[in-house]
């Protein structure tokens, strides 16, 4: 029954995009609203900032976040070692593409409501242009980024 509930609570996260959860162990719907949010950075995250709405991305269980990229950022590629990675548009144009590679001319234009997975340990890599990007993901933890490496 509790994994019930934990599934219904995940789904009206995910459909409530508005609205959302907020606190990591939340019995019960929050709202927020965008103002609610609380944006960090950290230097690891390369000019990226987060908020969570839901969960905590270092435990193994659901979580869900929001991420902002600055205009005109390259994400080099990287992939993460968890499984589930879901991804939603909301806000502005990603540029994404698969690959172990940064290779422009892979990358695909995601206007705002496209949608997108990022499989456990499959390289991807990125770019805004000129406006930045507010995506949405909900994903199991615990969460991790491994960037690629070189080959010059």
């Amino acid at each position: 029954m509790k994994s019930h509930r934990l599934s219904m609570f995940m789904l009206f996260c995910l459909v409530s995009a508005g609205s959302g959860c907020s606190q990591p162990d939340a019995t019960g719907p929050i709202q927020l609203v965008p103002s609610d949010l609380q944006w960090k950075s950290s230097p690891a995250l390369h000019s990226l900032q987060t908020a969570t709405l839901m969960g905590d991305p270092a435990k193994p269980a659901p979580y869900v976040q929001r991420i902002k990229l600055p205009p005109n950022h390259r994400l080099e590629p990287h992939s993460h070692p968890n499984s589930a990675r879901v991804v939603t548009v909301l806000s502005g144009t990603l540029h994404f593409a698969y690959g172990e590679t940064f290779d422009e001319t892979k990358l695909r234009p995601l206007p705002p409501g496209s949608f997108f997975t990022e499989p456990a340990n499959m390289p991807h890599f990125a770019r805004t242009g000129n406006e930045p990007v507010v995506l949405q993901l909900s994903a199991t933890g615990p969460d991790g980024t491994r960037y690629v490496e070189s080959r010059h």
